[in-house]
């Protein structure tokens, strides 16, 4: 019971949280900043990120991903993106964000299990029913959603 108190409290907290970022238009980031969340009401496909400029690489295993549909692996400006297609924002924002805070706090020895190469990620962000990771710095995924609009 308290478990699901814990998951419902930090559902809220997500929710409470992308409410503030709704707007489509280009958000300030700040140096330290590690994540956001933005065009909560939007629907993406890879095909779209890929007419943003993003380089697709290779397709990644998705099967032990709840309600994610796909999992991409490429480059947007010379860095590593994965980009994570869910079923829903929600979906993106309740499965998305537990991945991504463990992506981002990985030690460089830490392998990833969706993609074996030793890659880590330093930033991510939630837009629409997407989870980006970022390689390095969030403004890096900035600059890619940015050119979504």
């Amino acid at each position: 019971m308290l478990k699901k108190s814990f998951l419902y409290g930090l559902i809220l907290l997500i929710i409470i949280s992308c409410a503030e970022n709704e707007s489509n238009e280009n958000v300030e980031i700040s140096d330290m900043q590690v994540s956001i969340t933005t065009m909560i009401d939007r629907e993406f496909s890879i095909n779209q990120f890929e007419q943003a400029g993003w380089k697709k690489n290779k397709k990644l295993d998705n099967d032990i991903f709840p309600n994610t549909k796909e999992i991409w692996y490429g480059f947007f400006n010379k860095r590593d993106v994965e980009i994570w297609i869910y079923n829903s924002h929600l979906n993106a924002v309740s499965d998305g964000t537990i991945y991504a805070e463990k992506a981002i706090s990985k030690r460089p020895t830490n392998r990833d299990p969706t993609n074996p190469t030793s890659i880590t990620y330093h930033a991510y962000a939630i837009v629409g029913n997407t989870l980006l990771l970022c390689e390095d710095q969030l403004s890096d995924c900035m600059q890619l959603i940015n050119l979504l609009e």
